[in-house]
């Protein structure tokens, strides 16, 4: 078994970490009077919180969400919309297999800690490597490389896939848990949970801080001026290692966007909160139905992967999945609401 806490024993920690500055522990001080008022000495309460480590601070601002999409290749059913999004923190990678992993040595050590227990994180938090085979039996002729994925140490660096919805949300609320304990500790207060990005926050943070950007990296070629890929994905019918990976890439393997993110096109496609639905903004999949009458929860993912073309790379395009299937494709990273 691939003995990540060996190697990253302390790697979560870190991750999960401020680096926040002292401040005076007086911030409610009574006055003379009996009110109660708040600490307005300045040179006694300095506060200033960095952004997590790993994390990029992405800025307020409006973009055209759904913006940027070659016209030429949509459904005419595909809409644009204003929006307006508040600051916010973004894992500057998608969450690894060497993250994800210590995040379960932790929660096993002590599941009730995190209101879990043994039989539900075999079930629901392992990663579902039986998905490489499901998904593309006919690319893996065994089901070798779905072992190797998560056990040899060479794919540490590789995004986490075979993760469900629920499970992405567990490792949010468990890092959130994690570096709380840590911080009160310290003296400090807690800072706002880890999460899923919505899909406006997901596509703004995209664009690189362009308002309608068609990838990541502008466009709209996908080749840089040497003739590069700036992503992981299926150039042409069949051709999955143009990219000079045949599936999954190492996060931080291609350029990042303006605010400093990898992977935001290709690689894996990323879980994001919301629940898809056939009438809401995006409609440039409607050719996929869906049965309204279904109890079956589908979410967005977003920024295509390995197995897409580039059409599904779009910052604009939207994609979705039942909520409880995990797929070889499809991974995640965290946001954090910046005060």
């Amino acid at each position: 078994m691939y003995k990540i806490s060996k190697i990253f024993k302390y790697v979560l920690p870190v991750l999960c970490l401020f680096s926040d500055r002292s401040f005076s522990s007086s911030r409610i001080i009574v006055d003379e009077k009996g009110e109660i008022i708040g600490n307005k000495n300045k040179r006694k309460f300095v506060w200033k919180r960095h952004a997590p480590f790993g994390m990029v601070l992405i800025p307020s601002g409006t973009f055209l969400m759904g913006g940027g999409v070659n016209q030429s290749v949509i459904p005419s059913t595909h809409v644009t919309e204003v929006k307006t999004v508040g600051p916010f923190y973004m894992d500057e990678t998608e969450v690894t297999v060497a993250q994800y992993f210590a995040f379960l040595d932790i929660v096993k050590s002590d599941p009730e800690s995190y209101g879990l227990d043994i039989e539900y994180i075999n079930d629901k938090l392992m990663p579902d490597m039986n998905s490489w085979q499901r998904d593309f039996g006919f690319m893996f002729m065994d089901d070798s490389f779905g072992t190797s994925y998560c056990n040899d140490p060479g794919f540490g660096d590789r995004p986490i896939v075979g993760i469900t919805f629920e499970a992405a949300q567990q490792f949010a609320r468990v890092r959130s848990i994690y570096r709380n304990k840590y911080l009160v500790s310290k003296g400090l207060p807690p800072a706002p949970d880890f999460r899923l990005p919505t899909a406006v926050e997901w596509e703004y943070a995209a664009k690189g801080g362009s308002s309608s950007s068609q990838y990541p990296w502008g466009g709209p070629n996908v080749r840089d001026t040497k003739g590069n890929l700036l992503a992981n994905f299926k150039v042409t019918k069949g051709n999955y290692s143009a990219s000079g990976y045949t599936y999954t890439s190492p996060v931080k393997a291609f350029p990042p966007n303006g605010y400093g993110l990898y992977d935001m096109a290709g690689n894996v496609s990323e879980w994001c909160q919301d629940v898809y639905s056939p009438i809401a903004i995006y409609k440039d999949r409607s050719e996929r139905s869906i049965d309204i009458s279904d109890k079956t929860v589908f979410r967005v993912i977003k920024g295509g992967s390995w197995k897409d073309y580039a059409y599904a790379l779009q910052t604009g395009v939207c994609d979705f999945e039942n909520q409880e299937v995990a797929r070889c494709y499809i991974g995640f990273r965290c946001v954090m609401s910046a005060v």
